[in-house]
């Protein structure tokens, strides 16, 4: 009997945002039977000279969003029928978006109309535990609360407070200011005895420090919740409440240091001999490695293929590099403006139409060939154990490791 497809954690991030490109568009030809959503990449698919661009994009992002599906049920259709299933109205997308709006009418902290980034998690943290997810962010009222709360008084909308964890495990204990309310004594106790066997006082020292930095979310997950937060300890918003969030600092301070120097090794080879050459500014090359690090895995080894010679050939900065960096310097600057959800880099069009071709190229590659090794730089292997780095404590000596928590 043949072995059920992997289904992980960059399975739930493609679902994420597929289904919610989905549920944006319109689809007009439902009613024959094929699954053609209208959506506004497909308006400016129809431009000419770009057109036929996008629409590969858009097609590869189908395809992905329906493999990913098939991989939830637990099946393996191959490329072919995935490819033709993916068009159709009974396919495994289309399953999947009507489980979890049933899911979503029966959760009460589902508070509005339309699927959101955390109902899609809720369901996956309900359907696929074994991935250890964690929720966006915390929401403060269930929709019967803000039903009586609108009733006595009017105004309430839904809350949000930052949870800034990748696992769900850490997240049901730990705040990011603290422990919550609800942990048991004998968690706390665990995790204070693990905090100090790592040379930490408390709380703030271990998590400033480094020591949760396994478990911390990337700087584009806190990116994609609805909380404003900052790095700068005297920062404030509009009404002078302070935004300085201090897990969201360390998970900056972290991106940097991996960035500029660490352990971890590129996803992206141009941009990252620019980088060395210094001809690509940090605050962009880092939201580029993160690109690198969440592609389709044959999108990633089909751009390796050319990618490694062509950067190895810009560093003798010779006819190659000439051509190739004016270009290269404006993808990175678009990929850094996707990826921080426009805080850096430079939104444009044609760039964002050149991705989607550049992405089709790579996957056809990436198709057909049998990759050397593993791809490097997975968040995941990191955060979850199986290329877990060595931990140090505040004197920087090595640590023994905490025992998990469960």
């Amino acid at each position: 009997m043949a072995e059920k497809p992997q289904f992980t954690r960059n399975d739930v991030a493609r679902i994420r945002e597929g289904v919610l490109a989905e549920e944006a568009g319109f689809k007009p030809l439902s009613g024959l039977g094929v699954d053609f959503s209208l959506r506004p990449s497909t308006i400016f698919g129809a431009l000419p000279g770009v057109g036929g661009f996008v629409n590969i994009g858009q097609a590869i992002g189908k395809y992905q969003l329906e493999d990913s599906a098939n991989k939830f049920f637990g099946v393996d259709k191959g490329f072919r029928d995935t490819s033709v299933s993916s068009g159709m109205n009974d396919s495994a997308t289309n399953t999947l978006i009507k489980d979890i709006k049933a899911f979503k009418e029966n959760n009460p902290y589902s508070t509005t109309n339309n699927i959101t980034r955390d109902d899609i998690q809720d369901f996956m943290m309900s359907k696929k535990p074994d991935l250890d997810l964690a929720p966006i962010q915390n929401r403060a009222y269930t929709q019967n609360e803000l039903n009586e709360l609108n009733d006595r008084t009017g105004g309430f909308t839904q809350s949000y407070s930052t949870q800034p964890f990748s696992s769900g495990r850490t997240a049901q204990n730990i705040t990011g200011t603290g422990y919550r309310s609800s942990i048991s004594p004998s968690d706390r106790a665990a995790i204070e005895e693990d905090q100090a066997i790592s040379g930490y006082s408390d709380f703030s020292s271990a998590l400033g420090g480094g020591y949760y930095d396994n478990e911390l979310k990337s700087v584009s997950d806190f990116a994609s919740d609805n909380i404003n937060q900052s790095n700068i300890t005297n920062a404030v918003d509009q009404y002078g409440k302070s935004t300085y969030d201090p897990a969201f600092s360390r998970a900056v301070t972290k991106e940097n240091q991996e960035a500029s120097g660490s352990d971890t090794p590129s996803s992206t080879f141009i941009c990252t001999a620019l980088y060395e050459m210094k001809q690509m500014p940090i605050s962009i090359y880092k939201y580029d490695q993160r690109y690198g690090q969440s592609v389709n895995r044959k999108i990633y080894n089909g751009y390796a293929i050319w990618g490694k010679p062509i950067a190895n050939k810009m560093r003798n900065k010779g006819c190659v590099y000439e051509m190739v960096k004016p270009l290269a310097l404006k993808w990175a600057e678009q990929m850094a403006y996707d990826m921080s959800d426009g805080k850096v880099g430079k939104k444009r069009y044609s760039i964002k139409a050149m991705k989607f071709l550049g992405e089709a190229i790579c996957y056809g590659i990436g198709l057909f060939i049998k990759p050397e090794g593993e791809k490097h730089g997975s968040n995941r292997n990191r955060q979850h154990g199986e290329e877990r780095r060595t931990i140090r404590g505040e004197d920087g000596l090595l640590k023994k490791r905490r025992r998990s928590r469960t």
